[in-house]
């Protein structure tokens, strides 16, 4: 049987919107939404009338560079994660269409979520896209007891989010972009293995301040090796994202697609998949990259 495993401190908020006119985005409009927000954020927080956060004398205290900073070894950190809806297959949201954003709070941001709230509110009533379409909200939940949340209230606390009992099969969904490197290279449909989701949420709880145990990491690992993917069907798309610090187009391709995995032997891989599906895996993943839902099969 696989050790008890919960999260603690996280946060998670849905949001309803839908748009004022016809909205254009890309299938996964992750890093335009997280833009907005960034800016949002930026002009609620800052003392020091929006200058360059480098070199701020305030940037030690502000919460806006553990968010934003321009630190790119920080960013596998970020204590956010914005996943909104993937697009309609058309890429238009039209007027009155109910359209939801995800934003997950990491327990660093916990001092900050009444501000990153308000701030996502405020991105989206000052538009999104190129056009900067409005979109007004319909409404706000916690996303693991569906109870709403008063925007103009205080925030209830977070509550602790424990791994449910281990299915015997496990179906892997990657709904957005899996970005995940190995020896500098991305890995692909094709290479990815069932120990590089294992390796990666180890990673990335050890770095969100939320480490597993060694018992639990050594177990899985060790399980891990010995699993391959059952009927995979894992594929590679692109999207391009436009970065306002270099100021120009990046590609932002990753895996998705779905596999089985049998997991009647290595139930000690089960909560890490699990932990994948609260918090994303690999690169991009505070703008939603690297979603993956784990179901029973």
């Amino acid at each position: 049987m696989a050790t008890a495993f919960s999260l603690h401190g996280i946060r998670r908020v849905d949001f309803t919107f839908v748009p004022r006119a016809t909205l254009a985005v890309q299938a996964h409009p992750g890093s335009a939404w997280r833009g907005a927000f960034g800016h949002a954020l930026k002009r609620m927080v800052c003392a020091m009338r929006l200058r360059p956060c480098e070199g701020c004398p305030l940037a030690g205290v502000c919460i806006h560079p553990a968010f934003f900073g321009a630190d790119s070894a920080a960013e596998a950190g970020r204590p956010y994660i914005l996943c909104p809806d993937r697009a309609p297959r058309d890429g238009l949201i039209r007027p009155g269409q109910a359209f939801r954003v995800r934003l997950t709070l990491l327990p660093s941001a916990e001092s900050a979520a009444a501000y990153a709230v308000r701030a996502l509110l405020e991105a989206a009533a000052a538009g999104v896209s190129a056009r900067r379409v409005p979109l007004d909200c319909r409404a706000i939940a916690d996303a693991g007891t569906g109870q709403p949340i008063d925007p103009g209230g205080s925030l209830p606390p977070p509550e602790a989010i424990h791994c449910p009992p281990p299915p015997a099969r496990v179906r892997l969904r990657m709904t957005t972009p899996l970005r995940i490197r190995l020896g500098g290279d991305l890995l692909t449909g094709r290479t990815l293995l069932p120990g590089h989701l294992v390796g990666a949420a180890l990673r990335r709880l050890r770095i969100l301040g939320l480490p597993a145990s060694p018992a639990l990491a050594d177990a899985a690992r060790a399980e891990a090796a010995t699993l391959r993917f059952e009927q995979p069907r894992l594929g590679w798309v692109e999207t391009t994202r436009f970065s306002s610090r270099q100021n120009s187009a990046m590609q932002m391709g990753g895996i998705v697609g779905e596999a089985l995995l049998d997991l009647e032997r290595a139930r000690h891989v089960w909560p890490l998949l699990w932990a994948a599906s609260v918090l994303h895996l690999g690169k991009g993943a505070s703008m939603g990259f690297g979603r993956i839902e784990a179901a029973a099969a």
